[in-house]
């Protein structure tokens, strides 16, 4: 969400009253976006209250929600941050053509709803997010060692761009993948989306100026297996979510989901990740040594959260990944010559020289 978070606070000079915001590329998730989650199952009414279905200028007043629940994190990582195949189909507009990405989520479980035993990992949610809208464009994992893609065929907008109140959309989507020696996994859909309210939204020590977002999603799962040449379709039940998105924030700031009529989930913002995490000047950001040869260290403040690239003085990215509490960096292979060391995160870009010699 990042450019990242231009604040589309409009105040009515002559009201005094905020104004109905509007979501865009440029204040909605983008690539290094850290969104920190605390997820509540055990809901009462008096807790959450959705409604009132649509309206302008209203109050959701959540503070009172407990301080525990599951704590989940939405990561968005650069394409060259994923397995190196996931990044190439992704990222290379002649492998990827309608699916080409600009960033992917990573997933904590990517679910295979198989009768077989099979072990995921390094699962990602890709997504293109452009002047037309947020899209998802596939899904990826390590499944039993080999890597799986599965792209769509036909793209999940999950928001239509630019995004404002009163404004309504309906697409479908649709992917069917092969599972190497197991069979195959397919997914089909219909989602429609009503931007029908606006307003402030508490949270527990924050509140925000927020479009919310009422989505209608149905689906279809189809499962394959290939040693008994049976096939499975499984009709989900009806899903509505109801998402607070913040301009200021550049994200979502709550989600509640709804199954059969009844309050499953609920999610809200309570690490302001993009915006309190630790900005850094010129000063604090060293690589070192320099002129270096086998390896670089990266030297960032606790509490920096981002990500790092080097690239070469034609503008190629050589190296790349994200930032931890040690960072050191094998740069043994590359050429000798001068190169430009970036750090980055939703707030900050900072780029130094590095001189390679041996």
């Amino acid at each position: 969400m990042r450019s990242f978070y231009s604040i589309i606070l409009f105040f009515s000079l002559s009201a005094g009253l905020v104004a109905q915001p509007i979501i865009d590329q440029s204040n909605f998730i983008s690539v290094g976006d850290v969104f920190e989650y605390t997820q509540i199952l055990d809901l009462t009414p008096d807790q959450i209250d959705v409604l009132p279905e649509g309206g302008e200028d209203l109050t959701w007043d959540f503070s009172t929600l407990p301080p525990v629940g599951i704590e989940l994190t939405d990561s968005y990582y650069p394409l060259d941050s994923t397995p190196e195949l996931f990044g190439l189909f992704f990222g290379n507009p002649f492998l990827a053509g309608q699916n080409l990405s600009t960033f992917a989520l990573e997933l904590a479980v990517l679910v295979f709803e198989l009768p077989l035993p099979l072990e995921v990992e390094e699962a990602y949610q890709f997504y293109r997010s452009d002047a037309e809208g947020y899209f998802i464009t596939g899904n990826a994992a390590e499944v039993e060692g080999l890597p799986l893609i599965s792209a769509y065929d036909t793209l999940d907008r999950v928001f239509s761009f630019p995004l404002s109140f009163g404004d309504m959309d309906t697409n479908s989507f649709y992917f069917f993948t092969d599972v190497p020696s197991i069979g195959a996994v397919g997914q089909s859909g219909l989602r429609s989306t009503n931007a029908d309210a606006w307003g402030e939204l508490i949270l527990p020590g924050s509140s925000y100026n927020c479009l919310r977002v009422r989505t209608e999603l149905d689906v279809t799962d189809t499962i394959y297996i290939a040693f008994t040449e049976t096939g499975t379709q499984i009709e989900r039940p009806q899903q509505i979510n109801y998402t607070w998105i913040s301009p200021e924030v550049g994200g979502i700031v709550a989600e509640a989901i709804v199954l059969q009529d009844a309050l499953v989930s609920f999610r809200y913002l309570t690490n302001e990740t993009a915006l309190s995490s630790t900005e850094i000047t010129d000063a604090d950001f060293k690589i070192y040594p320099n002129p270096g040869s086998t390896t670089m260290e990266i030297s960032v403040p606790s509490g920096f959260e981002g990500h790092f690239r080097i690239l070469d003085l034609t503008g190629r990215e050589v190296k790349g990944g994200r930032l931890a509490s040690s960072n050191s960096v094998d740069i043994a292979t590359l050429p000798e010559g001068i190169y430009l060391v970036s750090v980055y995160n939703a707030k900050t870009v900072l780029t130094k020289r590095l001189v390679v010699s041996r």
